[in-house]
Formats: structure tokens, sequence, C-alpha cells
């Protein structure tokens, strides 16, 4: 794992800030190791960040990655989003927030399901400052072109909210879900970001691998279904658990295979 990338040290700092925990004692001077600078991204047949350390360099700073799974491909990004940029996405949706629905994979419409219980509102690409700012970040830390991404969706979990396991991408097999695919192709990949810490429940569960994902405020995780042979991984199988106590806040940015945009 050294000679990958990988630097215990700073790996240990990163795990305890996102815990709130202090660092571990320090080395002494003649022995300590620094955080490595972020290196440049090696060429990669997949979709998404494809870091060769423990951080993602952009705008001047460093994104810590406190874990990455190669099958399928997923990864936890520390602090993409500041606390104040967090809770600004979180008002801009509070006025326009309406019954989440599903696509149904009949008719490509729209729906309520009772597998989806969270409230969402939807947001037009560069449709306000704040969302341009986090949608170039987003294209420049994950290698998707910022054009290639749908509009957020902001959701919010009361307590018993859930949604239950499910693919994001299409099924063309499916005239509905073809139907979504007619702008944009197909989904390649999605970024969660938490806009808060959830005091208890409403984990992203990815039940196909074992992996739960705590919502922690700025964190965001990353995953891509598309495999270098162009089929779809279904071990990206996932899902919003019940909160427990306390609520949830989300922001999902969906990324095409190619250019998107509604009415194109």
């Amino acid at each position: 794992m050294q000679r990958a990338g990988y630097d215990a040290t700073f790996a240990r700092a990163m795990v305890a800030d996102a815990l709130g925990q202090p660092h571990p004692a320090a080395a002494d001077a003649a022995g300590a190791t620094k955080a490595p600078a972020a290196r440049a991204r090696p060429k990669s047949d997949m979709v998404g960040p494809d870091p060769a350390g423990n951080a993602i360099r952009d705008a001047g700073r460093d994104i810590p990655v406190l874990f990455r799974i190669e099958a399928p491909r997923v990864m936890l990004l520390q602090g993409l989003l500041s606390e104040a940029e967090c809770d600004a996405m979180v008002a801009l949706s509070r006025d326009r927030m309406q019954r989440s629905s599903v696509v149904n994979p009949a008719t490509g419409d729209e729906n309520v399901h009772e597998a989806r219980t969270s409230t969402g509102a939807m947001f037009q690409v560069g449709e306000h400052p704040l969302l341009e700012v986090l949608e170039a970040r987003i294209a420049a830390v994950t290698g998707v072109p910022m054009e290639h991404g749908e509009g957020f969706q902001v959701l919010n979990y009361k307590p018993g909210a859930e949604y239950q396991p499910h693919y994001d991408y299409f099924n063309p097999k499916n005239p509905g879900e073809a139907r979504q695919m007619a702008v944009g192709g197909q989904r390649v990949a999605t970024l969660v970001i938490y806009l808060n810490s959830t005091p208890a429940g409403g984990a992203t569960t990815f039940p196909r691998i074992g992996l739960d994902v705590a919502p922690v405020k700025g964190n965001a995780v990353f995953f891509s279904y598309r495999l270098p042979d162009g089929t779809l991984d279904d071990r990206t199988l996932h899902g919003g658990m019940p909160v427990v106590s306390g609520e949830k806040w989300i922001a999902t940015k969906w990324l095409r295979e190619r250019p998107y945009r509604v009415g194109s």
C-alpha cells in the first residue's frame, strides 16, 4: 500500500478529523511523515476521480480521500463542501420541497412511490451562483465534464424516512427508462453530498458489498457504475437507511455519459 501512495500517518490524521477526535501523537521531527501532495491523475478507463495518494487537489487545497474501493468504485471525500456552503444549499431548498418521486420504468414519468419517503427540491444546472461554483468543483474533482451533470437534487429525510435499495442507472429494456436516456445517455456515476450530520440512522448503504456510509456534514460519497467494457456494475445497489433521530439533508448529483440538458 505504501508503494501505491498510501501514507499511514496522513490517513490516521484524516480519519481522526472526520470523527472529531484528536490526532494521533506526532512522530518526532526526524521521523515525521508529511502529508503527501496530491498527484496528477493517471489515465483510467473508469469514471470518476483516480487519485494516486490520499487527497485530490482542487483550487489550491487538498480534499482528503477517507477511503476508496475499486470494485465497485466507491470513494468518500472529506469536506467537499464547507459548512457555510452546506447551510446555503439547505436554505435554497426549503421553500421548494415536495414529496420525492421515482422514475416509472414503463412510462418514464416521475411518480411518488412508497419505497422513497423523502421530500426533495430540483434545481436547473447553473440556476444559482452557488450551484455554479459547486458544479465546477465537482467537475474538477471527479473529472467528469460539468455539462454531463444533471441539476442538483436536494433531499430531506425526517425520522423514519428512507429510500429503499435501488440503482441510479437506467435499464434500457424498460421503455420509460429508455426515454430518460434520450438526453445525455446513460447515467454513469453519482455523487451524494451530506449537508448535515445526522444524529442516528440515515446511512447510505451498499448491501451487496456490506458498506454503510454515515452522513457527516460536508463529506461526499462518489460511486460509478460504468465499467471499462461499458457494462453496468450491479454491485452499486444502494439505499438510504431510515433516519432514527434528527433529520438528514443531502444533495445528489447524477453524471451522464454525454452532455445533459433538458429540452436539448
